[in-house]
């Protein structure tokens, strides 16, 4: 059976919840990618090592970019049949790993775009894990494309990719019984949300709201019959990189700049 080609997670506040992630990996895996927004200079390398890993990459950037923006920044720079990416505050239950593997190591399952996990809550319930933790392929990142940039910093980005993977007929599957746990000891969930400070979570309010005006006139999602196009305008394509403002009005408005990021790498 076949090794996993690559993990990556996006991480900002919660460091300690990204060493538990990788630390639950017992599994081979190719490459772990790591995109730090704010960079790693307080992040003890030492912590991570684990034998199942083959490969680190490390991405320290100076600032926040966005899920959207560091997705793809991961999947675009680290081509891979299949991209397992999971949010920092998630971990894989024992075992988990080598069901994903068996599953994917099927020629049939690369002809999908997208699979999801599942979470075990800690009220015992099973749920499907969405975009908390979930796979891409490459045949679903050639017919959807990428994710939507001008939704930043976070929240609706999950909504219009499965909203272009539904226009576009591709398949999806749920990998049963490949679990995850979610959370800490306060949070179920969304613990970077939780974690930052009240004026930051204010501002992040601000743009979630901004985020969902903004995905409602891309798909019509809260007026009925969603559109069949981006903006119900027959020139765009899902894959399409479509110019908006909400990206760097959002962006200002959560950093107080219209920057672009700096990075730099350390593999390992």
């Amino acid at each position: 059976m076949s090794s996993i080609p690559f993990i990556g997670a996006l991480t900002m506040i919660r460091k300690d919840l990204l060493i538990r992630l990788i630390r639950s990996v017992d599994y081979p895996v190719d490459l772990f990618v790591v995109l730090f927004q704010n960079g790693f200079a307080d992040f003890d390398f030492q912590a991570v090592a684990n034998p199942f890993i083959k490969k680190f990459s490390f991405i320290s950037c100076d600032m926040n970019i966005g899920v959207s923006r560091g997705w793809n920044h991961l999947i675009r720079n680290y081509p891979s049949p299949y991209w397992v990416i999971s949010g920092d505050d998630n971990w894989f239950e024992a075992g988990a790993l080598e069901k994903l593997a068996k599953y994917m190591d099927n020629e049939d399952s690369l002809k999908h775009a997208f699979f999801n996990l599942q979470i075990k809550e800690k009220s015992g319930a099973i749920v499907c894990s969405g975009f908390s933790t979930y796979i891409l392929t490459q045949h679903g990142y050639n017919v959807v494309g990428a994710f939507d940039e001008n939704i930043y910093p976070a929240y609706f980005e999950d909504n219009d990719y499965w909203q272009r993977i539904v226009v576009s007929g591709e398949r999806t599957a749920m990998i049963e019984g490949c679990c995850i746990f979610t959370g800490d000891d306060q949070h179920e969930c969304s613990c970077t949300q939780n974690s930052a400070s009240p004026e930051y979570a204010r501002k992040m309010f601000q743009c979630y709201k901004r985020n969902e005006e903004y995905y409602w006139q891309k798909w019509n999602t809260n007026n009925g019959e969603p559109f069949s196009q981006p903006f119900n305008q027959s020139c765009y394509s899902l894959k399409d990189v479509i110019p908006h403002e909400n990206y760097f009005v959002n962006q200002e408005m959560l950093l107080g700049h219209r920057n672009a990021p700096t990075m730099f790498v350390i593999e390992g």
